[in-house]
């Protein structure tokens, strides 16, 4: 048996998994962490094994295996487990309340988080020439937004890649892949 080591991206814990054809663009979830990516987003060779440094594989030109991304995808809300469908075109995601205008409104009857604004950010997910892409955009929400841990800047427009880590307030959010068998929340 075959035995692949990646790291985890989010946590950076150690994770050794069967390789098996075609197992760079199959899903893997963190046991540790819960981050879930392809297991090509996750880092292979010597980094994967806890040293530093490239592989020793062939250099690859990465427009040989990008494919055109059609997923309209999904966030994630790792406290609820909440799952808000992504479509094209833009929406504002923020804090569920009675006088929020978000089109995506993160919350339960058993969840609120007074750090996020009823209108926190934006999504668009526009329509380019290789796929769909992501675009995060600050909308001047009183509330600071961290991507991968780190806060952006006023009037930002970012392009988000699946597996990103947004954190508006005390919520944590993953942008995904769709999962067609995740129970959808809106």
């Amino acid at each position: 048996m075959n035995i692949l080591s990646v790291v985890c991206p989010n946590c950076r814990s150690r994770l050794s998994i069967e390789n098996v054809p075609g197992v760079h663009d199959k899903m893997l979830t963190c046991p540790i962490c819960k981050y879930k990516a392809k297991v090509s987003l996750f880092q292979l060779g010597r980094a994967g094994q806890g040293g530093q440094g490239a592989t020793d594989d062939p250099t690859v030109n990465p427009d040989d295996y990008k494919k055109k991304n059609s997923d309209p995808g999904q966030m994630k809300v790792i406290q609820t487990g909440q799952i808000l469908e992504l479509r094209e075109g833009s929406q504002v995601l923020g804090r569920l309340a009675k006088t929020s205008t978000a089109d995506l409104q993160i919350g339960s009857d058993d969840y609120s988080d007074p750090y996020m604004s009823r209108q926190h950010m934006k999504i668009n997910v526009v329509n380019t020439a290789s796929g769909l892409q992501h675009q995060l955009v600050e909308i001047g929400s009183k509330n600071i937004i961290k991507l991968n841990d780190k806060d952006i800047s006023r009037g930002d427009v970012i392009v988000l890649k699946f597996g990103d880590k947004l954190t508006l307030g005390n919520t944590t959010l993953i942008l995904e892949e769709t999962d067609e068998e995740a129970t959808k929340t809106v």
